[in-house]
């Protein structure tokens, strides 16, 4: 857990400024407070990017600050003062670099079918999906049977190799809507599948959660 502490702030107008202050000069795209809350941007980023990736904090904490700011800009209408506006922006910029942090890691994995092999899919059935081990085997059983190859690719990058979605729709080339479409036909796909089995679904829950 970070948190921000803005009176350790070495520049006096980061910590000296008002919410109602920040937000005229960051609305008027003052260039002195553009940079105080960049600067203040970069030191929060740096001590949450630290511990996960010590040796490219510093050069990842300037980038995500600069791209962070420019998403502060276009948020700066959410701002509803349930916080300071500087704890308000240092979540804004964490939660953008922890996102980028997560895309990153599957940045050169591939999605191919051929990758998510009959082991990836047993592994999904077993370790994620189910705990007994015939309930593993037919849900396997129909993954590989009912789904596209489309669908079976989707369903086990999201559930098994916890992917995330944006990522696993780029990859797919396709958007986040149509892939949850996809995942929805291909739960129900399974569903009915189970069903013809006579098979109680109770037994399967995690399965269409």
């Amino acid at each position: 857990m970070w948190r921000l502490r803005t009176t350790t702030s070495r520049n006096p107008r980061v910590s000296e400024r008002t919410d109602k202050e920040w937000l005229r000069d960051i609305s008027d795209r003052s260039p002195r407070a553009l940079e105080d809350l960049r600067s203040l941007l970069v030191s929060v980023l740096e001590n949450t990017l630290r511990p996960r990736v010590p040796a490219q904090s510093k050069a990842m904490a300037q980038d995500l600050a600069q791209d962070a700011l420019l998403s502060i800009l276009e948020k700066l209408a959410m701002f509803r003062g349930e916080a300071r506006f500087t704890t308000w922006c240092a979540k804004v910029a964490v939660r953008h670099a922890l996102t980028e942090l997560r895309r990153s890691r599957w940045q050169d994995v591939p999605l191919q079918p051929t990758h998510l092999s009959a082991m990836a899919a047993e592994e999904t059935a077993q370790d994620v999906l189910l705990s007994q081990s015939e309930n593993a085997r037919i849900l396997r059983d129909a993954i590989h049977s009912v789904l596209s190859e489309r669908q079976r690719t989707a369903l086990i990058a999201v559930m098994q190799d916890d992917m995330p979605l944006g990522e696993v729709a780029r990859r797919l080339g396709t958007n986040r809507n149509a892939l949850y479409k996809m995942l929805h036909d291909a739960r129900q796909k399974l569903r009915k599948a189970l069903l013809d089995q006579g098979l109680d679904l109770t037994d399967f829950a995690a399965s269409f959660s």
